[in-house]
């Protein structure tokens, strides 16, 4: 019986591998909290909780968007509807609006940061990586 050693696994193979799967599964669970989103403390309205789904976003980009052109124009008190998460309708002005984009964005990038911390890990990518230690 002869053996086919190209069919053996090797040690850094199996390593590999193993390191690939983490770093995929970094990559899901980055996904999964930008999706579920988080709570925002909006001044003068208190917490606004945004969810993270690509038609979220879109509707956050615009309404930023909006919001900045409103405000370049001179006007802050134009009310817009924002309904939350939560299904909560905020009435939020031209700065509030624009308040929870930043907040939102600079959480969207902060989840990325973490997630790239977590993959370029020297020690290697930890067996607990979904701990919320790890990410904001």
């Amino acid at each position: 019986m002869q053996i086919d050693f190209t069919q053996a696994i090797t040690a850094e193979a199996k390593a590999q591998a193993e390191g690939e799967a983490r770093a995929a599964g970094v990559n899901s669970e980055r996904d999964r909290r930008v999706v579920a989103g988080a709570t925002f403390t909006i001044a003068g309205l208190g917490d606004v909780r945004s969810l993270g789904r690509d038609v979220d976003k879109t509707n956050l980009q615009a309404l930023g968007f909006a919001a900045s052109l409103r405000i370049a124009g001179g006007d802050v008190t134009t009310i817009t509807q924002f309904r939350d998460a939560d299904d909560v309708i905020h009435d939020m002005t031209p700065p509030q609006v624009l308040s929870l984009w930043s907040q939102a964005s600079a959480y969207v990038s902060a989840v990325f940061q973490a997630s790239w911390a977590i993959k370029d890990d020297p020690a290697g990518i930890r067996a607990d990586y979904t701990a919320d230690e790890y990410w904001p």
